[in-house]
């Protein structure tokens, strides 16, 4: 089946240094068939592991960059991994090499890029509720920044609060983290029934963690099904990418 052009993928205008570039893919396409409609790029979510493979070849294609992109096998936790780490088992990955994409798969949780002011580092983040309680933010900005180095963050495509419907589980697990954390929420009508904010949420604790400069996160998963999967929406569908890098330095 046709596999999509880039120019179907969203590139954001986020830059924080000339060497950074960033692209999220989209669904669009007609490469996967039903349930996984368009374009699936994820390799846990029932699909042909032959036909998603051919789809993070083609996405490596598109880059034209030197390494395949630096795929990783996540498990909603807090570990970070430098690419070309052989267990691949976290949710989030960085790199300081040019061409190297750091990647990170999602159906309605939170992607975060970040990357150094001077140009030198990047890193990508898989932010659901339980690894953005864990402080897999936090520890991306430790990572990336041990020096406190100066740190730009992009907030992608995720599930967002007018769709996102959570319990006292999780107001109370967050406002424990501290009394800030009240504003990701809103009260859904019932008792015990919130409407919950990742990317403000994330916002919040990558501006404790010392990030200043942070954009995106203006793009619903749940009300987008155009160009996004959504677990939420769908139950079982596919995955998108973002995925952020360096380009080389110049001669």
């Amino acid at each position: 089946m046709p596999l999509p052009d880039s120019s179907q993928w969203i590139w954001p205008q986020w830059r924080p240094h000339p060497r950074v570039r960033c692209v999220v893919t989209t669904r669009l396409g007609r490469h996967s068939p039903a349930p996984w409609a368009g374009f699936n790029l994820g390799q846990n979510c029932g699909d042909d592991p032959a036909r998603v493979e051919l789809a993070r070849r083609h996405v490596h294609k598109r880059l034209a960059v030197d390494h395949p992109p630096a795929w990783l096998e996540q498990v909603h936790g807090d570990r970070i991994i430098q690419a070309g780490d052989p267990d691949s088992r976290a949710d989030g990955v960085w790199t300081p090499q040019a061409g190297w994409p750091c990647v990170v798969l999602t159906a309605d949780c939170l992607p975060v890029l970040l990357a150094r002011a001077d140009g030198t580092a990047v890193a990508a983040v898989h932010a659901g509720w339980r690894g953005l309680h864990a402080g897999i933010l936090a520890r991306a900005v430790e990572t990336l920044a041990p020096q406190g180095q100066t740190l730009s963050a992009w907030l992608g495509p995720a599930i967002s609060a007018n769709a996102y419907q959570v319990g006292e589980d999780v107001h109370r697990a967050f406002v424990s983290l501290g009394p800030e954390y009240k504003k990701a929420f809103r009260r859904d009508g019932k008792p015990g029934h919130w409407r919950f904010s990742l990317a403000y949420a994330a916002t919040l604790t990558l501006n404790a963690a010392g990030v200043a400069d942070v954009s995106g996160g203006d793009h619903c998963t749940a009300s987008d099904p155009v160009h996004f999967y959504s677990y939420r929406a769908e139950g079982q569908t596919g995955r998108f990418a973002s995925l952020v890098w360096l380009d080389a330095l110049d001669a």
